[in-house]
């Protein structure tokens, strides 16, 4: 009778108590595992989008660089630069039969695409430290292209001999124009969270018959 109570015995409080720890432990173990889980994950999606949103906008500007007539690093005069930061980077000229919708409906008179880098201000919600802008005859402001872009210039290399570079001094988007027709492009993005900087670079060149001729 005595050896049957002695084996039914209940847990005494020592043992309660450690059971308790022992699992309190593990429990917090398990959410610190999921947070850095949760962590990680975000920071791979961020990379991901990051990565994703720069070769965007190289096919998108890809695209305007084809379809011109002429390339330039800079405005000509009848050309106007918004105040407020915004610092040319590429200009781009079209032909009359690609004529883009101005902002009331109507077709522009001349096809003539500008690309400015600026720093981000408080009073925009896009992503800094720098914001890719792109503005078209007609555009009362520039419109944003891409946001995220580093303040610091791509380390991307010159392959055209020749090409006029746009300078080192406007962030994250940078090119080499050679001939007004060939075209280095570099942007660099940054992921806040962790400070990397990505960066993607394309050659592009306007197709168009009317274009500066390429004497190589």
């Amino acid at each position: 009778m005595q050896d049957w109570r002695r084996s039914n015995r209940g847990f005494t409080l020592t043992e309660l108590l450690v059971a308790a720890a022992v699992g309190g432990i593990v429990v917090a173990m398990s959410g610190w595992a999921m947070v850095v889980i949760l962590q990680n994950n975000r920071r791979i999606e961020e990379q991901a989008i990051t990565r994703m949103n720069l070769s965007r906008a190289l096919d998108f500007i890809s695209d305007d660089i084809r379809s011109a007539i002429r390339i330039s690093t800079t405005a000509p005069p009848n050309w106007t630069i918004p105040s407020g930061g915004y610092q040319l980077v590429m200009f781009v000229e079209k032909p009359a039969d690609n004529l883009e919708e101005q902002e009331n409906g109507t077709l522009a008179s001349t096809t003539r695409v500008a690309y400015y880098t600026r720093p981000k201000t408080s009073n925009v919600v896009w992503r800094g430290p720098m914001i890719l802008y792109r503005q078209k005859i007609g555009d009362a402001t520039p419109n944003a292209l891409i946001d995220g872009i580093a303040n610091t210039s791509p380390n991307c290399t010159n392959p055209l001999s020749g090409a006029t570079d746009s300078g080192t001094n406007k962030g994250g988007f940078r090119v080499f124009v050679q001939h007004n027709r060939n075209v280095k492009l570099c942007i660099a993005g940054l992921v806040e969270s962790t400070g990397t900087i990505y960066q993607a670079e394309t050659l592009a060149a306007v197709r168009s018959g009317s274009a500066t001729p390429n004497p190589n």
